[in-house]
């Protein structure tokens, strides 16, 4: 593998997300703990304070993942580097969405895919 080009300490996204949680703002937006503030007793001593503050939707320093420009784009081309990859993307809601992406990009309606016994129940949930 060859040198880096990137600086692979560097950590975009998670320095654009303490940036934002630290910045005195209203919470107008999702989610409805407003940082902490609306969470339960219970949740704040389980994930901490901090940990809700950086709960943040995609506001537009924090970039936008569906056509990534910014912190979000810069993170991926470092993880893609890191796992010597061409490219990388990031996807929220687990590990489905990329699964069931993966299958509607590669696959057409009729087509069978051949899947193991242990395979992931999002490739064979209808």
């Amino acid at each position: 593998m060859g040198k880096s080009r990137l600086d692979q300490r560097s950590l975009p996204l998670l320095e654009a997300l303490h940036r934002r949680a630290h910045t005195p703002h209203a919470r107008f937006y999702t989610p409805g703990h407003k940082g902490g503030q609306g969470a339960s007793p219970a949740l704040l001593n389980l994930l901490g304070r901090s940990t809700l503050a950086a709960d943040l939707p995609e506001l537009p320093e924090l970039d936008n993942l569906f056509a990534p420009e910014g912190v979000i784009q810069q993170a991926q081309a470092l993880a893609a580097e890191a796992f010597g990859a061409e490219q990388n993307w990031f996807l929220a809601n687990g590990s489905t969405s990329g699964i069931e992406a993966a299958i509607l990009a590669t696959c057409q309606p009729g087509d069978r895919v051949l899947l193991p016994r242990n395979s992931h129940q999002s490739a064979i949930a209808p």
